[in-house]
């Protein structure tokens, strides 16, 4: 019987263990996957919100508004701060940022990377300018004005906040406390209109224009709104006004002193800041080489009144005022000679209306006199006051027939302001 063959036995092909090896690699490789992506993904999300948090740092949206929830908000460029506005802000660096850097774009694009170094001379030219379109008063107001403000904010809303970038919410609650103080609504707007500057000079956006701000201070307007009292000194009260002068005073230097004040005052639209020495940082009163007496037999005579300096401006401008041939009581080239020639100033740098010692005449002498001679002439020394002149001269400018160009160009005034100050009813004794 024949035997049967033996089975050889062989072993598995290569190709049958890769049969089931590539499920094996396949779950391991997603597996490594996973946990690759897993720690990664931490990391490239701190990554990208540490970019976004830059980004937006460096460059807020430009089509942001501003919030009513106090929260500031960022410039949209960079600013170079003046040492103007550091002296109105109060800031102990005064030095000024060279960079000239345009506005960004929302995302960054077009930003002048090449930024250079403006030349120092061209930086302080500007800053020269800028500073010399205010006069020492209004950049005195202004500074004091922000002071205030910084405090408001400091007492009464955070006093760690700081006032810039300037917040909506901290602007509607100083409005809202000036009102509690019991300031005028027409002194708020003045505060508001000082910061306003302040904002704009120092490169921020000027959130006093918002709605809600016009709206406020409109409101504040009609619960208490402002109202002017004073009556203006007409010529003839002027006339009686000066008139009692030597009834009020036994000294005649001091009638002819208070004589030529007065009708001066009146005559050129003066205010009393410029004739008196007052407390103010600045002086304006005025010098007696700021006086120049002209003779003209045909046209009359006259005077030529140069003032160095005035209530918002540092330009100087001459005043030409005509006799005044038919009333030689209120004739400012005949009052004025007389004053001067009685006190004969030793120097054209004297004050103008000065003692015999060359002290100017205090603001103090020239109220208290001028309530003596209203008093006396039985007038409201309540509505009658030093300004009275100056709304007096023109109201009667304007009872004559002058134009309003030529009303504001005698009173120096650079807005239409000068119109409250005509009251043409009032012009009744």
């Amino acid at each position: 019987m024949a035997s049967r063959p033996k089975r050889r036995r062989t072993k598995p092909s290569s190709t049958d263990n890769q049969s089931t090896q590539p499920d094996n690699d396949s779950t391991q490789l997603k597996n490594l996957v996973t946990e690759c992506m897993a720690a990664a993904l931490p990391i490239i999300e701190k990554t990208v919100k540490e970019c976004m948090s830059k980004l937006n740092t460096a460059q807020p949206a430009a089509s942001q508004q501003p919030a009513t929830t106090g929260q500031p908000e960022d410039r949209s460029d960079e600013v170079s701060n003046t040492s103007t506005f550091n002296t109105i802000v109060n800031n102990q660096d005064t030095t000024t940022d060279t960079k000239i850097q345009g506005t960004l774009s929302q995302h960054g694009y077009g930003r002048n990377d090449g930024s250079a170094q403006a030349p120092t001379p061209l930086i302080r030219t500007a800053d020269f300018l800028i500073r010399n379109s205010l006069s020492e008063d209004s950049l005195s107001s202004y500074k004091n004005i922000f002071a205030t403000y910084k405090r408001f904010i400091h007492a009464h809303v955070d006093r760690n906040a700081d006032p810039l970038p300037p917040s909506l919410s901290h602007l509607l609650l100083y409005i809202a406390h000036c009102y509690q103080l019991g300031l005028a609504a027409s002194t708020t707007r003045t505060h508001i209109a000082a910061l306003s500057f302040t904002f704009q000079l120092g490169g921020y956006q000027d959130l006093t224009q918002s709605f809600l701000i016009k709206k406020q201070l409109q409101g504040f307007s009609k619960v208490k709104p402002s109202i002017d009292n004073r009556l203006p000194i007409t010529p003839d009260i002027l006339s009686k006004v000066v008139a009692a002068l030597p009834s009020i005073t036994t000294c005649a230097f001091n009638s002819t002193l208070l004589h030529a004040m007065f009708v001066l005052a009146f005559c050129a639209f003066l205010r009393v800041g410029e004739i008196t020495k007052t407390a103010g940082a600045k002086q304006h009163y005025l010098l007696a080489e700021h006086v120049t007496f002209q003779k003209d037999s045909v046209t009359g005579n006259s005077i030529n009144l140069t003032i160095p300096h005035f209530k918002h401006s540092n330009q100087s401008t001459t005043l030409h005022i005509q006799q005044n041939m038919a009333n030689p009581l209120l004739c400012p080239f005949l009052v004025l000679q007389a004053f001067m020639n009685i006190r004969g100033h030793s120097s054209p740098a004297e004050p103008l209306f000065s003692f015999m010692d060359g002290s100017p005449v205090s603001r103090q002498f020239f109220t208290e006199h001028l309530k003596l001679s209203l008093t006396f002439c039985g007038l409201d020394i309540n509505k009658y006051q030093s300004h009275s002149f100056r709304i007096g001269a023109a109201t009667t400018a304007a009872a004559s027939g002058s134009s309003d160009i030529q009303i504001q160009n005698m009173g120096r005034w650079k807005s239409s302001a000068f119109k409250k100050y005509i009251r043409i009813p009032t012009m009744k004794i």
